[in-house]
């Protein structure tokens, strides 16, 4: 992680505490932090892999409410990976296809900076 995308470890050993499903994006709450997550996503749990769009994506994001964040890794350009301490995993894409606008995320910290990562970082 390079130190401009340092704030976002803020999230390590917070829990999810709740999805908000907006018209193109969602947003991720922690308790303090969150994360708008303007690109894809996949989000993996007990051996199933889902992207948005997949009929059952929404159930599957969902049950991640209420797990503690175990690491965060940024891997560029492929995503953003938050993984939770029973290795489940939401990936924010950023891929440049997988674009909606000229940003894949944007994290608002308690108490530290705004990050927003997008492809020419």
């Amino acid at each position: 992680m390079d130190e401009r995308s340092k704030p976002v470890e803020a999230i390590v050993g917070e829990k999810l505490s709740a999805i908000t499903f907006v018209l193109d994006y969602w947003q991720l709450q922690f308790d303090g932090p969150s994360i708008n997550a303007l690109t894809r996503l996949e989000v993996s749990a007990d051996g199933v892999a889902l992207r948005d769009g997949h009929d059952q994506f929404r159930n599957l994001i969902c049950d991640q409410i209420g797990k503690v964040v175990a690491g965060v890794a940024l891997t560029r350009p492929e995503s953003f990976t938050i993984t939770f301490e029973d290795r489940s995993e939401i990936k924010i894409s950023l891929k440049r296809e997988d674009y909606r606008g000229s940003e894949a995320m944007i994290f608002f910290g308690h108490n530290s900076p705004t990050v927003v990562v997008q492809a020419d970082d």
